[in-house]
């Protein structure tokens, strides 16, 4: 059976000393200031939407001093986004918000979904034309590496125009814990089940770049959106550059993190997520 190893009061109070650490996260639950926070040049945003429990949200600073190839940006979680803080002291951290899934993420997993975070907006490119849309983004999680191939994956989405862009690069494969790790798309993943970085994730993919070209003039929606899936517990993450979603690529994206995920499709994760 699956279980929790810490209560949610537990690491709690152990993340109270988050700041100490290299990693910095701010509970941000305000749609519109995590939308500020990401936007960069040529694009103006509007009809800004959030979904999410208290504290499920937030900014964040010190990554590249953590072993992330992002340095600030904001954090949407799946659990806590503080938890991804400090330090990997747990291959379980989890809080179970009680909170309800989201339907587009659940037909990406095949599976029910539960404590979905859900940032929302209309976006469109300045001067009233079309143009290329870039944003840069990586994934964490604690279902990392013990449940690979286990069933327990944890799905996160980019729905542009609500049509899912998380896919791995040059692929029509969405991004999930059985897509990149240790075994698999191994040249994309982090491993850090010994606590070699200053973060909880047990483990977390390199610094991936979505890239879609050619969007016509007008306005387009976008969702970030991420859910525990089968159950509510093992916190996931999906960190998203400061000022990357812009029309243009920004310049600082490490190598080889930074990839370009090129087209659209709206393809089923094929997992189907069950307690044991």
């Amino acid at each position: 059976m699956k279980l929790a190893a810490f209560s949610t009061s537990l690491i709690t109070g152990l993340l109270l000393s988050a700041t100490s650490h290299a990693l910095v996260i701010t509970p941000e639950n305000n749609g519109t200031n995590l939308a500020n926070t990401i936007l960069g040049s040529g694009i103006t945003v509007s009809n800004v939407s959030y979904t999410g429990a208290n504290g499920a949200s937030g900014s964040f600073t010190g990554g590249n001093s953590s072993g992330l190839d992002i340095d600030k940006g904001i954090v949407l979680s799946s659990g806590k986004a503080a938890t991804a803080g400090g330090t990997n002291n747990t291959t379980s951290a989890t809080t179970d918000n009680g909170a309800v899934g989201y339907a587009p993420l659940t037909l990406l997993a095949g599976a029910d979904t539960h404590d979905a975070t859900v940032l929302g907006f209309d976006f469109e490119f300045d001067g009233g034309l079309g143009g290329d849309l870039f944003f840069n983004f990586i994934f964490g999680s604690e279902e990392y590496l013990e449940w690979v191939n286990k069933g327990f994956n944890d799905v996160f989405g980019f729905f542009v125009d609500g049509v899912n862009t998380a896919l791995i690069p040059g692929t029509s494969t969405p991004i999930s814990v059985d897509n990149i790790n240790t075994t698999t798309n191994s040249s994309l993943f982090v491993d850090n089940t010994g606590g070699t970085y200053s973060t909880q994730m047990d483990g977390f993919t390199k610094s991936m770049q979505i890239n879609l070209k050619g969007l016509s003039a007008g306005k387009h929606t976008m969702e970030f959106a991420i859910a525990d899936t089968g159950d509510y517990i093992l916190d996931s993450w999906i960190f998203i550059e400061a000022e990357s979603f812009s029309n243009e690529p920004t310049t600082d994206v490490p190598e080889p993190g930074s990839l370009i995920l090129f087209g659209l499709g709206l393809l089923g994760l094929g997992f189907v997520r069950s307690r044991k």
